[in-house]
C-alpha cells in the first residue's frame, strides 16, 4: 500500500481543518493551492512550527517536519519530499547526510543538530554524521563521536 499524497491528506476534512489551524492560512487558499498543484508551498509552510529535526554544517543542512503523525523530510540538495508515514521512511532520503562520518573525514566543519526526540534517539540517528575523534552539538552540548558512540565532550 502506497502513501498517501499530501493533497490525500487533505481531502479529509479532519486533516484540513487542523492545517488550516495549525498554519494560519485561509481556506480559500489552501483549496487554491491545492487546484494549484502547489503541494510544496503548503507542505512548506509547516516547517516553521514543525520541524523535529535539523542538521547543519557550513556546507548544508537537512530536517525533519512532523505533523500530525506524517512525516517531510528534505535537504539542501534535495527537495521536500512526504509524507511518509514513518520517521524510518522520512529519513532515508537524507540518511546519506547522517551517515557520513565514516565515509569522509568531517573535522573542518561545525556539525550541529537540533532535535526535539530524546537524546537517545537522536544519537541513534546521528551515529556515524562525523568521524570518530570529531565533536557534533546536539541541542547545545557537544558529544565527541568515539568507536563506540557519543559521550559529552
Amino acid at each position: 500500500m502506497t502513501s498517501p499524497t499530501f493533497k490525500e491528506l487533505m481531502d479529509d476534512p479532519q486533516l484540513r481543518a487542523h492545517y488550516i489551524k495549525d498554519t494560519g492560512i485561509s481556506k480559500a487558499r489552501l483549496l487554491r493551492s491545492l487546484k494549484a498543484d502547489d503541494e510544496f508551498s503548503l507542505i512548506y509552510e509547516l516547517r516553521e512550527d514543525f520541524t523535529v529535526f535539523s542538521y547543519s554544517t557550513e556546507n548544508g543542512d537537512c530536517e525533519v517536519i512532523d505533523w500530525r503523525g506524517h512525516y517531510f523530510s528534505k535537504s539542501e540538495w534535495d527537495p521536500l519530499t512526504g509524507p511518509y508515514p514513518t520517521l524510518d521512511e522520512a529519513l532515508e532520503p537524507i540518511r546519506y547526510l547522517l551517515q557520513c562520518g565514516d565515509q569522509c573525514d568531517t573535522d573542518s566543519v561545525t556539525h550541529t543538530v537540533y532535535s526535539l526526540w530524546p537524546n537517545k534517539q537522536t544519537l541513534e540517528i546521528i551515529r556515524s554524521l562525523v568521524s570518530v575523534g570529531d565533536v557534533v552539538q546536539v541541542n547545545g552540548t557537544k558529544y565527541r563521536r568515539t568507536k563506540t558512540g557519543y559521550v559529552v565532550a
